[in-house]
C-alpha cells in the first residue's frame, strides 16, 4: 500500500494560496492545516475556513488533518515555558476546554478532514495536569466518534507524553485515540531507536517529519528532512514495513528558503521510504 506526502501551506507564510501551489507543483495531493490569514485555525471563521476548502477544492488537493493545538495548554494559574501554540492560548480555563473540542470538529468537518491532532498537557512544574486521567479526554474521544474523527496525539517534549513508554499507556487505556508520531520528537527525547518505532508502530495513523542539526548552546538549527541528525534512514523502513500506506507530513520550521526546504523534503520522503510514496 502506498504512502502519501502532506505539505502545511503556513510553512510558506498565511495566504495558504502560496503553499498550495507548492503542493500542486510537487504533485503532493494532501494538505495540513494549522494556521491561516495570521490565526489560528480553530479561531478562523467559519467564512475563512470556507476558503481555505475552496482553494484546496480548485487545485485538487484535500486536507488529510488538522494540526490542533487542543491540550497544549495549562491552567490559567500556572507559567508555560517558551511554547509555540501557533496563535492559540497556552493557558486555558478548564471551563472553557470543552467548547474549544468542539470547534475543532466543527473544523475538521467545514475542512472535510477525519484527523485532529491533540497533544497531552503542558509540563509546567507541580502545576502539571495528567492526561491520562483527564476527564475531557474521555468527553473528546466520544464527541469526535460520533463525528466520525479520529483523534491522534503527537509526542511533544513539552507536554507530558513524549516517550515510548507513557505513550503506550495512554494509547492502551484509551483505545479510540491514535498517535501522531513526530519522528524528530521521538529522537529529540532519547528515543529516536528501530526498536522504540517497532513498539509505537501499530498505533500510528499518521508521520510529522522535521530534522535538524544540534546546536552547541543546546538549540537547534532546522534543516531540510534528511539533512540533519534524526536518523531517518533507519526509522522510517521500520516503520513503513509495519504500517504501510501512512501520510508523511513535512513539518520543516525551516525560514530560510522554506520553499526548498519543502521540495528537497518531499524528494527525501519518496526515496526513504520503500516503494516511495505518492
Amino acid at each position: 500500500m502506498l504512502g502519501h506526502v502532506v505539505l502545511n501551506p503556513d510553512e510558506l507564510g498565511q495566504d495558504p494560496a502560496v503553499g498550495m501551489d507548492l503542493a500542486h507543483a510537487l504533485g503532493v495531493r494532501h494538505l495540513e492545516i494549522r494556521t491561516a490569514y495570521d490565526s489560528n485555525a480553530l479561531v478562523l471563521t467559519d467564512a475563512q475556513l470556507g476558503e481555505i476548502r475552496r482553494l484546496a477544492d480548485e487545485r485538487g488537493l484535500q486536507v488529510a488533518a488538522l494540526a490542533s493545538p487542543l491540550w497544549k495548554w495549562c491552567r490559567s494559574e500556572a507559567t508555560p515555558g517558551n511554547v509555540d501554540s501557533f496563535g492559540f492560548p497556552t493557558r486555558v480555563p478548564a471551563e472553557d476546554r470543552e467548547r474549544w473540542v468542539d470547534r475543532a470538529l466543527a473544523v475538521a468537518g467545514i475542512l472535510r478532514t477525519d484527523r485532529v491532532r491533540v497533544f497531552s498537557h503542558l509540563s509546567v512544574g507541580e502545576q502539571t495536569e495528567s492526561f491520562l486521567d483527564d476527564p475531557l479526554l474521555a468527553y473528546a474521544l466520544q464527541a469526535a466518534e460520533r463525528a466520525g474523527v479520529r483523534l491522534l496525539l503527537e509526542n511533544e517534549p513539552v507536554c507530558t507524553v513524549a516517550e515510548p513508554a507513557p505513550l503506550l499507556d495512554v494509547l492502551r487505556t484509551h483505545t479510540g485515540l491514535g498517535l501522531w508520531l513526530d519522528l524528530s520528537n521521538l529522537y529529540e527525547v532519547g528515543h529516536g531507536t528501530a526498536k522504540a518505532v517497532e513498539e509505537l508502530a501499530p498505533y500510528v495513523e499518521y508521520v510529522h517529519i522535521k530534522d535538524y542539526v544540534p546546536k552547541d548552546d543546546g538549540t537547534k538549527s532546522f534543516v531540510a528532512a534528511g539533512a540533519g541528525a534524526v536518523p531517518y534512514g533507519e526509522l522510517m523502513p521500520v516503520l513503513h514495513r509495519l504500517r504501510e500506506g501512512l501520510p508523511y507530513a513535512l513539518e520543516t520550521h525551516v525560514r530560510r528558503n522554506p520553499g526548498e526546504a519543502l521540495m528537497r523534503g518531499a524528494a527525501f520522503l519518496r526515496r526513504t521510504v520503500p516503494g516511495g510514496l505518492a
